[in-house]
């Protein structure tokens, strides 16, 4: 009922990739062609055990994950953050067709039910947007793609134990060194007792330097959580 109703809100009438002409569903909200190169750049290289970046060669750790050990248990992605994997978050993200969120969501929790080390999982936390950019979006896309995780995998969400708590300048531009300093202690978790000895899946759109997800875990970990498990819909390439 919810998707119709979706449906009937936000008509579609091109592929939300491509557009190519056609009608489109909150469930298929792109053409065919775009979700058989979806499905190929998925699988098109080996990825890292732990962070899930996709590697150019080899196979195991990436440099990043060998040098500096994440504090998450796993990290994984739908794909590539490239292509029609960029086009379709942006398209959610700065568009703001939330209707996205149900698909996307729906993918990633098949990522998640295929992935035994995610399990188990006692609650789902989104990474919180910052103030300005839910005034200028209007929502926070974590939030829209953990909502579909959620109900596809059965688990709760919580959208009130991690907060921001510092308003961080946008990360696209900046170095990894620049996007760790920025998000230093930008967030804080409100009350403990809800995530104390609980197993977390951390929900983001995308991982790139890992520096959002890294630092969300670590806060997490900090305030008496059991273990952290990340799940986004792209990520970057590691070497």
């Amino acid at each position: 009922m919810q998707n119709l109703l979706m449906d009937i809100i936000f008509p579609q009438q091109a592929c939300c990739i491509c557009r190519e002409p056609g009608l489109y569903r909150t469930r298929k909200p792109w053409c065919d062609k775009c979700e058989e190169n979806l499905a190929t750049m998925r699988e098109s290289l080996p990825i890292c055990d732990k962070c899930g970046k996709y590697l150019e060669t080899g196979k195991g750790l990436c440099a990043e994950c060998q040098k500096n050990p994440p504090l998450f248990d796993i990290a994984r992605a739908v794909g590539p953050y490239d292509e029609n994997y960029r086009i379709a978050i942006k398209v959610l993200k700065f568009m703001g067709r939330r209707h996205l969120a149900v698909r996307m969501g729906h993918m990633m929790a098949q990522v998640i039910n295929e992935e035994p080390r995610f399990w188990p999982i006692d609650l789902i936390i989104p990474v919180p947007a910052s103030a300005g950019h839910l005034k200028q979006r209007g929502f926070n896309q974590t939030e829209e793609l953990g909502r579909q995780i959620s109900r596809d995998i059965r688990v709760k969400m919580d959208v009130c134990s991690l907060k921001r708590v510092k308003e961080t300048p946008s990360q696209r531009e900046l170095s990894r060194e620049e996007r760790e300093k920025n998000l230093l202690c930008a967030f804080r978790v409100e009350e403990n007792k809800k995530i104390y000895r609980k197993n977390l899946l951390l929900v983001d759109d995308v991982y790139t330097t890992g520096s959002t997800s890294k630092e969300c875990t670590r806060t997490l970990l900090a305030a008496g959580a059991k273990r952290v498990c990340v799940i986004t819909w792209a990520t970057g390439i590691g070497f």
